[in-house]
């Protein structure tokens, strides 16, 4: 059946076509002590079926729950009938750059959104993340696999952090290189790459482009970058963590990713398969950039219908109340 553009709902007009939602601002509080926000997107009406489902959206890199392709699928998803709530983690906006970034410690971060939504009523959740959120819900499901957590969906999901950054960083010649890097750091932390006391901030030209821009550069602490893109970080690497994914997974890539290859996507799914996974879903959205600009039509179709499957079997866990 072709992909008919805005089939299940209508472009969102912010500031206008949330007139039918309810918007509510949240705080997340975590067991190690953070707290992040986060916003609920509640459909005022519509498929009861569809409302009882809540979805929790996670952000990609120097993202925050308010922007971008967070922002753009809470609305639609939304808009569309499903409850969503999209939250920060200690990996958004900059917390790669002053330190709080810590790639492995987001699962306490995704605790305490899904308490929030469990507080609510919810009892059947999806877990979406986007780029790098993907890495971060897929392991997240496959370390906890909680009972109420019915399926992960994932938008331009790499298969590997460190993989993907090693060759970005080969491609425009960065300097330092990632080789230099993960010895500096090794070396810097070494023993204890848990303490913040020898923890610094460090830059690295031509990361992004081949000038001399600052635009062209990344920057990092010696843990934030050991964490989330380290040659030791498996939390950052789906091509390990996808085959022990236990629910229904959706894989969502973007026909012209400039950041994820285009077989990214299709190992993922074959990883996915010879594993735990009970069904794979991969779905390319044709002409799509990393941030699929402009195909949010398409997009939101995907996953709604993708998400219509997660609440055709609710019976089976019990009813939620209607938040």
């Amino acid at each position: 059946m072709p992909m008919v553009p805005g089939r299940n709902r209508r472009l969102p007009l912010f500031g206008e076509d949330d007139r039918d939602l309810a918007l509510d601002l949240v705080v997340t509080s975590t067991r190690d002590g953070h707290s992040w926000d986060g916003m609920i997107f509640r459909p005022r009406r519509g498929d009861s079926r569809r409302r009882r489902l809540g979805v929790l959206v996670i952000h990609g890199s120097v993202g925050n729950y308010l922007t971008g392709v967070p922002r753009r699928i809470s609305f639609g998803l939304a808009s569309a009938g499903f409850t969503v709530l999209s939250v920060n983690t200690r990996m958004a906006n900059y917390g790669v750059i002053f330190g709080g970034g810590l790639m492995h410690r987001t699962p306490l971060d995704i605790d305490a959104a899904l308490t929030v939504l469990r507080r609510r009523g919810f009892r059947r959740i999806v877990l979406l993340g986007f780029s790098m959120g993907s890495t971060m819900v897929t392991h997240y499901q496959a370390l906890r696999r909680p009972p109420d957590v019915v399926g992960v969906c994932t938008l331009a999901h790499p298969l590997s952090l460190p993989g993907a950054l090693r060759l970005r960083w080969d491609h425009f010649g960065a300097d330092p290189g990632y080789d230099e890097v993960a010895e500096l750091v090794h070396h810097r932390l070494a023993p204890d790459f848990e303490s913040s006391e020898r923890d610094r901030i460090f830059l690295v030209r031509r990361a992004r482009g081949f000038g001399p821009r600052p635009v062209d550069g990344e920057v990092y602490t010696y843990r934030t970058w050991w964490s989330s893109r380290g040659p030791r970080a498996p939390h950052a690497e789906s091509r390990l963590r996808v085959g022990e994914v236990t629910v229904p997974l959706a894989l969502v890539q973007a026909g012209e990713d400039e950041l994820v290859r285009q077989s990214e996507g299709f190992e993922l799914e074959n990883l996915a398969r010879q594993g735990d996974c009970p069904s794979v879903m991969r779905e390319t959205i044709p002409g799509a950039d990393h941030v699929f600009s402009g195909r949010d039509a398409q997009l939101v179709d995907v996953v709604v219908d993708w998400l219509d499957a997660r609440t055709e079997d609710e019976g089976a866990g019990g009813l939620a109340p209607l938040p």
